[in-house]
């Protein structure tokens, strides 16, 4: 494990790789998650500086804090409006995308890997979807059709909601050895229905708060304060705590439509100031969370053992990656159609990245089979091997798109 000063040393140039990256994005459109991937990479499997062993406590925390904060500041840059028009074209994608991958998937692993039946729908979810933490923030520096960046903001949001519930729904069921489709389901709409009403209604009582203290110092910090709250009681409660997040902002972001829809009067302008310097202070702590979450997800890559090389698990990385591309590429033909969004089916179906949530899922599932079940370590493998493939096509993605629109 490095010393502090060698820490001090790499997180500065974590921060200026991470900076300068992002001016390169805005010049040709090469997303900087790339180059972040890559200082991960030598940090980790290259140099040994770091092990997943070393990261591996902060995973949770890491990959918690960086959803929620993503997705505030996601809602907070978001039309309301377009939400609620795409939000149906969203969930199509979301389910229809998940379930074909994940039913690929699961075939793949029973018929190829060897896995048992309920050890592949295991697998099966973890790799399908995609990560609000990596779609959001580059969906929104894009110059991409607005409809596009909020369906696929909207996807990526329930994938991760989905992915989370049915991985544990079916961990369960290997535990308890009873499957309960009804319970499942109703988990599954009770995360959406809890998370969503947690985060609109603290989001507009918090705009009328915010008139209490709208002459006070730190209202961005108060804020932060008041959305971690919001996040750990809606998790308690068995909501989304990142749907919860991602409303929180969405009510902020959006105050006076919501408060003319509500039909209530309220002078809101002195939330104007407000706004501007919190959407200017979270968009500089999403930039360092996020420089901080590529890094981590290089750290993690290359997770091999004797028996199974890592270049074995870049293979089946892609390909399972190749064929659920092909199941993204229906699911957003079918979401699109008859929209002005179905000339941008590729490009979505190239935006798939998925992320530490995933990661933290494949651990979890490792952990609590390995001590019963030998190829328990297969699961981290095949899935870190994924998230960085997928980053990869994510990342090169809209400097492709970028090029075409040139010719």
């Amino acid at each position: 494990m490095a010393d502090a000063i060698a820490i001090f040393s790499i997180v500065c140039a974590i921060i200026i790789i991470g900076f300068l990256a992002n001016l390169l994005f805005k010049r040709v459109g090469l997303s900087s998650h790339l180059f972040l991937i890559a200082i991960g990479i030598v940090l980790g499997p290259v140099t040994n500086l770091f092990s997943p062993v070393d990261v591996d406590p902060i995973t949770p925390f890491l990959t918690t804090l960086t959803l929620m904060m993503i997705l505030f500041e996601g809602g907070l840059n978001m039309d309301i409006y377009k939400v609620i028009s795409q939000s149906f074209r969203a969930a199509v994608l979301a389910v229809l995308y998940v379930a074909s991958a994940a039913a690929f998937v699961t075939l793949f692993s029973y018929f190829l890997l060897g896995f048992g039946w309920f050890e592949a729908l295991m697998l099966g979810p973890i790799t399908a979807g995609t990560s609000s933490v990596v779609i959001i923030p580059l969906v929104s520096r894009m110059e991409v059709n607005k409809d596009v960046g909020v369906t696929l903001s909207l996807e990526s949001t329930i994938t991760d909601v989905m992915n989370i519930v049915l991985v544990l729904a079916i961990l369960q069921t290997y535990v308890g050895g009873l499957l309960d489709i009804q319970q499942t389901l109703l988990r599954i709409f009770g995360k959406f229905a809890i998370g969503a009403a947690i985060g609109a209604v603290a989001g507009i009582l918090w705009i009328r708060a915010l008139y209490l203290v709208r002459r006070e110092e730190y209202t961005y910090v108060l804020t932060l304060g008041v959305l971690l709250g919001c996040y750990a009681s809606s998790e308690t409660l068995g909501g989304s705590g990142a749907l919860t997040a991602l409303l929180f902002g969405l009510m902020l972001g959006n105050d006076r439509e919501i408060f003319k829809m509500l039909k209530a009067k309220l002078d809101l302008g002195y939330l104007g100031e407000i706004k501007t310097f919190m959407k200017r202070s979270q968009a500089e702590l999403a930039f360092l969370i996020r420089a901080f979450f590529f890094v981590f997800l290089g750290l993690i890559f290359g997770l091999g053992t004797e028996n199974f090389p890592i270049w074995l698990g870049i293979l089946i990385a892609l390909m399972i990656v190749s064929v659920n591309l092909v199941f993204r590429n229906a699911a957003a033909t079918i979401a699109t159609w008859k929209s002005e969004m179905f000339g941008y089916r590729w490009f979505m179906t190239s935006m798939c990245g998925i992320g530490l949530a995933n990661a933290t899922l494949s651990i979890l599932l490792y952990r609590e089979l390995a001590p019963t079940l030998s190829y328990a370590y297969l699961y981290p493998v095949i899935v870190t091997n994924i998230i960085i493939v997928t980053n990869i096509i994510t990342s090169i993605a809209p400097f492709l798109i970028r090029i075409r629109k040139r010719h």
